[in-house]
């Protein structure tokens, strides 16, 4: 029976799985070529890191659409509906059009059960498959490729990226990746193609000589954060975002006054990391660049669920800081942007993420309370959870916190008490999961308030 409907379309997507481990690339090409190959000839742009890689591909998106390009993008989770992993110039796949490839899909689900030995497709290939389709009919300039985990086995990696891009490495998803950050930054070097460009965040040096490593045995060029290209004079403006010079010798000019609406230290990190990997891919294909279009796309990017305000009164803020990495990232902005706030904080994560570590981190913020909950997932964390770990911390306590059993009423009862409050801030961070979730309540009670 063929699906008509979206719903019917993406629950079908999001249920596919199989016990059957993936040791290669084999199953994708299989897949691929019953699909008419339509990986093959794509403009990519393959972006990987354990932090970063959404923003990165909001500010390029920003970048090569100031220049007139046609851009598409493919990016996960999501945060309002499906349709938002995969866009073309920021328009989102139509109803249509992921109805129409998912029937295609289910067919070859069908043959994979039938003729492979690693059986049916799993929902992250599927996806990966329907952008391939989609951008072959579309027919961007440019695709952007966000890895869903890790690199090298990410069956993303099937796509040939002319530049591929490196943002962080941190110790997210260490029970598939490695246990160091060393062994994470060689499976996430893996995206880097032989003779191809490659561009680094900020990193640490280890990972970043294994990343450096890889290029040059695979005869790729290497661009990296604070060596190649530099930022400097970076200048905070609260929470509207930063002020800073890039450098690159890839520039004309010699340096460029960038200013950035996103916030945080990271963002300026993301920032530069996008716009040399922009700058590279317009000079591997021979396009002047229009520095005063560029300059003010990147003004202008915003990234939803990062660091996003969602409510001015009151002041609420949604983060999916849901890693070490992006909690620390999250705390610099609370104690430096934010220091003039009254801040109040609600969590919710996953427990397979590092929630011994996550959790004490918490108590540590620079807010007059911290609140924990639990909400609406398979894998989420229980208000019995985060109570065993707070128990059993070795670390000092030194936040006020509380377990909240209902974050709608709670959140709901915090908008009565502070409406009105221009010094009181709200901010929810945890899981894009959670952040989807609340996201939306927020909004349908906007709407209907």
């Amino acid at each position: 029976m063929e699906f008509t409907r979206i719903e019917e379309a993406t629950d079908w997507l999001l249920n596919q799985v199989n016990p059957i481990p993936r040791p290669d690339m084999t199953k994708m090409y299989q897949a691929l070529e019953y699909m008419g190959n339509p990986h093959l000839g794509l403009p990519v742009l393959h972006i990987t890191g354990t932090n970063g890689k959404g923003s990165v591909v909001a500010y390029l998106r920003d970048l090569f659409q100031s220049q007139g390009l046609n851009v598409g993008s493919f990016t996960s989770p999501h945060i309002e509906r499906f349709n938002e992993r995969i866009s073309y110039n920021h328009e989102q796949i139509s109803d249509e059009a992921v109805i129409r490839w998912t029937n295609r899909l289910k067919e070859l689900n069908t043959y994979m059960e039938t003729h492979s030995e690693y059986g049916r497709l799993i929902y992250f290939e599927l996806f990966t498959i329907l952008a391939c389709l989609y951008f072959q009919e579309k027919k961007p300039d440019v695709c952007l490729i966000e890895a869903g985990i890790g690199g090298m086995h990410d069956c993303s990696n099937v796509l040939d990226g002319q530049v591929s891009v490196i943002t962080s490495i941190g110790l997210d998803h260490a029970e598939m990746l490695g246990d160091t950050k060393e062994k994470i930054a060689y499976e996430k070097a893996g995206i880097i193609k032989p003779g191809h460009s490659a561009v680094t965040g900020y990193m640490e040096e280890g990972p970043l000589a294994v990343i450096d490593q890889w290029a040059q045995d695979h005869h790729a060029k290497a661009y990296h954060y604070d060596k190649e290209y530099q930022v400097s004079q970076v200048k905070d403006l609260g929470p509207h975002g930063a002020e800073f010079i890039f450098k690159s010798p890839l520039c004309l000019n010699e340096s460029l006054a960038v200013k950035i609406a996103m916030i945080g230290e990271h963002q300026v990190h993301n920032a530069a990391t996008a716009l040399q990997a922009f700058i590279l891919w317009m000079q591997d294909h021979h396009l002047e660049i229009d520095w005063s279009k560029a300059l003010h796309a990147l003004s202008q990017t915003h990234w939803i669920g990062r660091l996003e305000a969602i409510s001015e009164d009151p002041l609420i803020y949604l983060d999916g800081a849901h890693n070490m990495e992006g909690l620390t990232a999250l705390k610099e902005v609370v104690s430096h942007q934010f220091k003039d706030y009254q801040i109040e904080l609600i969590y919710a994560g996953l427990r397979k993420k590092n929630q011994h570590d996550q959790v004490p981190l918490l108590l540590t913020f620079e807010v007059d309370q911290v609140n924990f909950t639990a909400f609406d997932h398979f894998e989420a964390m229980e208000l019995a959870d985060f109570q065993a770990i707070l128990e059993q911390t070795d670390k000092p306590i030194k936040q006020t916190y509380h377990l909240v059993e209902d974050w709608p009423t709670w959140i709901d009862q915090y908008c009565h008490d502070h409406s009105g409050s221009d010094r009181s801030l709200l901010l929810i961070t945890g899981s894009l999961y959670f952040v989807s979730q609340v996201r939306e309540y927020i909004l349908s009670q906007k709407l209907n308030g």
